[in-house]
């Protein structure tokens, strides 16, 4: 099994000798306040084509990225910071969600806001572990999604070495404030302006909304032979319709890379939690490929068909 070590400043208690992941109990009225105990009214999925006018904000940022290199491969994406800063103090209706996000003090408001605008630590695992354990050749002719997408790195990463790439998160306004822009800032140099719009129209799909709403609107699309996804099953309520998601959009002979935390303190789900929701499922065949050893627990797994 795989292993990396670099640090992580947050702590925890447990003792190292106890299991990789932590044990988990979870109560399901948590989850029921954390939804106000009401239904919620999940956004509707649909298809972000890119808008030219990206274009003409191209000179903003490449003064506002940052590169990030993993293994042999540069990426380019914009500065978090930058981005939440320019949002709340301009009254742009296209991004009400990450405003009310950030004026709300919070990564998640369940129906509105799924913390897309911001680079979470298991993202950062699972990009290490591709430039260790994949090779340009797991790449070649593949179609990938990189699924709850936010800033889009996994995609990129695979779109740089060779995939074809569909890029889907909860909320538009994510799709085209930040990820759009980060595909587009790592477009091949030395291409014309309208080149690489053509290349973002033609060449990946951009999809907001509710994963279940998502699974329907690209049933007769193409299947994924990899599917990314990092930090997505915090929510018990919604690990189900994840994995109903996973399985309808997967290729028969594909695979589904997980990078997650052993808990989301608050919102009840965790990684261990949710292996025994797939065990308990008899669809996929789970496999741990990675665990951290740091006090804060994360870790990668793997599903494929049983």
């Amino acid at each position: 099994m795989f292993k990396f070590n670099f640090d992580v400043n947050e702590q925890d208690s447990s003792d190292s000798t106890e299991s990789p992941f932590k044990k988990i109990k979870v109560d399901k009225e948590d989850i029921k306040d954390l939804e106000a105990e009401q239904k919620i009214d999940w956004y509707k999925a649909e298809e972000v084509k890119p808008n030219k006018e990206l274009l003409n904000n191209m000179d903003l940022y490449e003064l506002n990225a940052k590169e990030l290199t993993i293994g042999n491969t540069e990426i380019r994406h914009l500065v978090a910071g930058f981005l939440l800063e320019d949002i709340k103090t301009n009254n742009d209706v296209d991004s009400k969600d990450i405003k009310q996000s950030e004026e709300s003090h919070t990564d998640l408001i369940a129906g509105v806001y799924e913390g897309g605008a911001k680079i979470w630590e298991c993202t950062d695992d699972l990009l290490l572990y591709l430039a260790k354990e994949y090779v340009e050749a797991n790449w070649k002719n593949k179609l990938v999604l990189d699924l709850g997408c936010g800033s889009g790195l996994l995609g990129i990463y695979a779109l740089k070495n060779g995939a074809t790439v569909d890029f889907q998160d909860y909320n538009k306004d994510v799709l085209e404030k930040i990820t759009i822009p980060n595909v587009l800032l790592n477009c091949e140099d030395g291409l014309e302006d309208d080149v690489k719009m053509d290349l973002l129209q033609t060449k990946n799909k951009f999809y907001a909304g509710d994963w279940m709403h998502f699974a329907e609107l690209a049933e007769n699309h193409k299947k994924y032979d990899i599917i990314l996804t990092s930090e997505t099953i915090y929510n018990i309520e919604n690990q189900q319709k994840l994995l109903d998601t996973l399985r309808k959009r997967l290729q028969p002979d594909g695979n589904i890379l997980i990078a997650a935390k052993s808990h989301y303190f608050g919102v009840g789900g965790g990684l261990e939690q949710f292996v025994e929701v797939v065990k308990a499922g008899k669809i996929f065949h789970s496999q741990q490929l990675w665990q951290a050893d740091e006090n804060l627990k994360r870790g990668i797994i793997e599903l494929k068909f049983q």
